[in-house]
């Protein structure tokens, strides 16, 4: 919270000053969010209704109560309206109050009146100490005052936490972090702000990231205003936001929500680029910038170009705004140019003097689509086509070649196959978070995230060995394949050891549970072989838990999440996406059927 800002000329007294306080000020929230998913981790409170009263800022309130030896009433005034908003928000029990201590209160005798009391008052409400985080300015030091140690001590010991507030602005911020005994620090504004642009900015906020998380501390930057600087900040280690670009604060706690939006769409925006940079470097990589021909111009021009590069097959043909026409192939000019009187004909402008009878039609595609796109648009033009002409804003910025492009999916197919799985030869955990991302996007179709895993998989190898292992691992591979073909609308890929995944776009769920129950029963239909027909018929095979004590385990199975994400739902953080259909995994194996099913409604 800013300090300055002088006291009033004839500020009220003593206890008419609470008096009045209680009437005039209120608390303001301000989200602070989980910069990767945009969700609510909890809320700063703020004062309000300070110059209601005759003062510039809260610290000069502040000042003025010390003065008039009210500072712990009036802390006590100000925290009874912060619980009191506090508890009015999305979940309170989840979520963390950031709550300014002045550090005098904090020193004097009735300090620890005054937590007791914030405990108090929480638990009141039904919510633990945890909730409550104290923030602490480094323009008292008050690691330096008196009796803080204990006071501290006595916190931790009803869970409350600290964070060093204002980081970057004064003196003090190192003594407060090695002796202050603080969980978080709250990057100050000043150094937030900006962040995008300036280089010193981020080599700062970066060295601060850093060695707040070799101390086990959480990073917030305070003051975030544009997009840029939220997306900078989380990339340099802030994992909580706060600031006008999330939320400005609000004396209604009913505007506080349990995630935001904006931020979860900047986040599946960015996971989009991510994903699609690989294709973007290769694209750049393999595009010939081809200089091209107006449609209005004379042939002639078309000779001048192939005389000059004699190599040339095609020349991009474009209209008077820049946009693709279509191209000239050299081999439609050729009987022209090598003919008796061809070339004295074309040349003749009145015989032929436009490029329209040789212009033949070439698919157009942006320079900022990805592989699969072109391929897509290839796959759909006439034979013989020379390539894909490409454009960005509608203009002509180059031609990629047929043979360009068979040697870009190439690329392409090397890359992913570094992240496939060598076992069964499925994409890995990188394609799977691409599909996520792809995912998280709005969509008019449902969309599916299916999680497998194995049951009971630890007692099949000990008992089986590895190598039978993988050969149910294997198996389970080629039965995903075969319900869930790859084509529009399916993804399927191999997390790691017994983990898999499946991304499915457009069906009923009614038809994909059919399809998921149908997996699984096949799945456990051919594992089964690998038992003795004791073991089958007793549907029980004995061995070790994982804390080495022998016991009967039922025969090996899949067990399958799934997340429901309906049509229409606004986007949200793939990484979410990912957590929340991993966190149905204990569901799904205690299910009879294997299968938890939960539709994502937040």
């Amino acid at each position: 919270m800013a300090s300055g800002g002088a006291a009033p000329p004839f500020p009220a007294a003593g206890e008419a000053l609470l008096r009045q306080a209680g009437q005039a000020l209120h608390c303001a929230l301000q989200p602070i969010v989980d910069s990767h998913t945009g969700s609510l981790y909890g809320v700063e409170a703020l004062m309000r209704g300070y110059d209601a009263l005759g003062f510039a800022s809260p610290c000069a309130l502040l000042d003025h109560a010390a003065l008039e030896g009210v500072l712990p009433a009036m802390e006590r005034l100000l925290h009874q309206k912060a619980v009191a908003a506090f508890v009015a928000i999305p979940d309170a029990g989840r979520r963390r109050l950031f709550l300014n201590l002045d550090g005098r209160a904090m020193a004097g005798p009735e300090a620890g009146g005054l937590i007791a009391g914030l405990a108090a008052a929480l638990q009141a409400a039904g919510l633990p100490g945890s909730c409550l985080c104290v923030e602490l300015s480094e323009r008292l030091d008050a690691p330096a005052l008196p009796g803080f140690a204990a006071l501290r001590a006595a916190c931790r010991a009803q869970g409350i936490r600290f964070a060093a507030d204002d980081f970057g602005r004064g003196r003090a911020e190192t003594r407060l972090l090695f002796e202050g005994g603080v969980d978080y620090v709250k990057i100050d504004r000043f150094l937030v702000s900006g962040l995008a642009r300036d280089s010193r900015r981020r080599v700062f906020v970066s060295h601060v990231a850093g060695l707040a998380r070799m101390l086990g501390l959480r990073v917030v930057a305070e003051g975030v205003e544009t997009e840029d600087d939220f997306l900078a900040a989380r990339a340099l280690g802030c994992e909580l936001i706060q600031g006008y670009y999330v939320a400005r604060p609000d004396t209604d706690p009913a505007t506080i929500r349990a995630a935001y939006a904006g931020l979860m769409q900047a986040t599946v925006e960015e996971h989009r680029r991510r994903a699609q940079a690989g294709d973007s470097e290769l694209l750049l990589a393999a595009v010939e910038r081809l200089p091209a021909l107006v449609r209005t111009d004379h042939v002639e021009r078309a000779f001048e170009i192939l005389r000059r590069e004699p190599d040339r097959s095609v020349i991009p043909v474009v209209d008077a705004t820049g946009a693709p026409q279509g191209v000239i192939r050299e081999r439609d000019l050729r009987p022209f140019i090598y003919g008796r009187f061809g070339r004295d004909l074309l040349s003749n402008r009145n015989v032929v003097s436009a490029l329209e009878p040789f212009l033949v039609p070439c698919p157009v595609a942006s320079i900022h689509a990805d592989a699969d796109t072109l391929l897509q648009v290839y796959a759909g033009a006439p034979p013989g086509c020379e390539g894909i002409l490409l454009q960005d804003g509608g203009r002509y910025v180059g031609l990629i070649s047929a043979s360009a492009l068979v040697g870009l999916l190439h690329e392409k197919r090397l890359r992913l196959a570094l992240d496939q799985n060598p076992l069964t030869r499925l994409p890995g955990n990188l394609s799977v978070a691409a599909h996520a991302a792809a995912a998280s996007v709005r969509s008019e179709a449902a969309r599916y995230l299916c999680y497998f895993d194995f049951d009971h998989f630890k007692p099949f190898n000990d008992r089986y060995g590895f190598l039978n292992g993988d050969r149910a691992i294997t198996l389970f591979a080629e039965a995903l394949r075969r319900h869930f073909p790859e084509g529009e609308g399916v993804f399927i890929g191999h997390i790691g050891g017994d983990d898999f995944f499946a991304g499915v776009s457009g069906p009923a769920p009614a038809e994909l549970r059919a399809r998921l129950s149908s997996l699984l029963g096949d799945f456990a239909a051919s594992v089964v072989n690998f038992y003795t027909p004791a073991e089958r018929a007793a549907g029980l095979v004995p061995g070790k838990d994982r804390d080495g004590r022998l016991r009967d385990f039922p025969l090996l199975r899949c067990s399958a999440a799934v997340l429901e994400i309906p049509a229409g739902r606004p986007g949200c953080a793939p990484d979410q996406l990912l957590a929340e259909v991993a966190q149905q995994k204990s569901s799904a194996k205690a299910s009879a059927e294997g299968m938890a099913w939960v539709v994502l409604s937040r």
